[in-house]
């Protein structure tokens, strides 16, 4: 199998495509529900392995989009953090955040015990929900050794979910005695990607999506932290099987320490956020285009119940307290 440049290119152009046809696709959808690109990629990716099946060419691009893409696009992930502008919204939602970001990790832990779930599955879950979506899921599986198919199942999990929240939020935020203050901080809280949260938090005008943006960075923010000690879990007692540490969550710090220094002109930030996402879309096609169905199909609907619990009660805590912070 060819790993030289060359021989990369095919599958990266394969992968490529799949990528422009989950945004288009994600753009023609949004009117009637907000999906987001990485939830109809990694669909695309599974229902072609399944039906099709990657060509031997396409392979070794295919492999190097979901590790080394998948890495450089965490990366400039951090260049998304600014920690002035969270830091500004005060001590309560650093705490918030603080006691959240790990509760909710805790409790999908906990719900997955009770299902008999895989524990990394059910990790991975607690992260996506907990931290940002599908790119904390892709950022914290190889920090536990999961699977590459729990992780795809994760990320999809919390993508679905994060939807129909976005769908959810927006109606009740038309009823609910909330401030747009509080109904930013709540959408910003809770729900679990980056876009869901800002997708809900608008709705309500600038400011709840201002303050929705700012919590959620501070959600973001708690990767590393996260990682880290999730890394440490998980190879504890298991000192012939430990994964590495991987460096690219040390290079994330950098970038996000980076983009609060404010040295980055605004259009070059931008572009670095953007190539963040197209990779990271690109990765998580592409474990969707090496993943085995027929596990992923075994463990959907355990994974579809730890999320639709973590995720309701994460809703209901924080809609509960919000009031008393912001």
């Amino acid at each position: 199998m060819p790993s030289t440049a060359p021989g990369l290119v095919p599958g990266l152009l394969f992968v490529y495509v799949f990528a422009v046809v989950s945004r288009w696709l994600d753009g023609a959808l949004s009117p009637v529900v907000n999906l987001e690109a990485v939830t109809l990629g990694i669909v695309l990716g599974i229902a072609y392995a399944s039906l099709v099946g990657a060509a031997p060419l396409l392979k070794p691009g295919i492999k190097f989009s979901h590790e080394t893409l998948l890495r450089a696009g965490i990366i400039l992930l951090g260049f998304r953090l600014d920690a002035a502008a969270f830091i500004s919204l005060g001590p309560k939602a650093l705490a918030l955040v603080a006691v959240l970001v790990p509760a909710v990790v805790a409790l999908a832990a906990a719900v997955g015990r009770l299902l008999r779930a895989d524990g990394r599955l059910s990790t991975l879950i607690g992260v996506g929900a907990g931290v940002c979506g599908a790119s904390a899921v892709a950022a914290v599986t190889p920090c536990i050794g999961a699977k590459k198919e729990d992780a795809v199942i994760a990320a999809s999990v919390v993508s679905v979910l994060g939807a129909a929240g976005v769908l959810a939020y927006s109606a009740l935020g038309l009823v609910l005695p909330m401030t747009a203050q509080e109904y930013g901080a709540w959408s910003g809280a809770s729900l679990p990607a980056v876009a869901h949260c800002l997708a809900a938090a608008f709705t309500r005008g600038d400011l709840a999506g201002e303050i929705g943006t700012l919590v959620k960075m501070g959600r973001v923010m708690m990767l590393v932290p996260l990682a880290v000690g999730l890394g440490a879990i998980y190879a504890r007692g298991r000192a012939a099987s430990r994964v590495p540490f991987p460096s690219y969550v040390l290079l994330f710090i950098v970038a996000g320490l980076v983009r609060s220094s404010g040295l980055i002109p605004a259009p070059v930030l931008s572009a670095l956020v953007s190539l963040s996402g197209t990779l990271l879309l690109m990765a998580m096609i592409a474990m969707g285009l090496s993943v085995n169905f027929r596990e992923i199909r075994g463990k959907g609907l355990t994974a579809l119940t730890i999320g639709f619990t973590v995720i309701v009660v994460t809703s209901v805590a924080t809609a509960l307290v919000v009031g008393t912070l912001f």
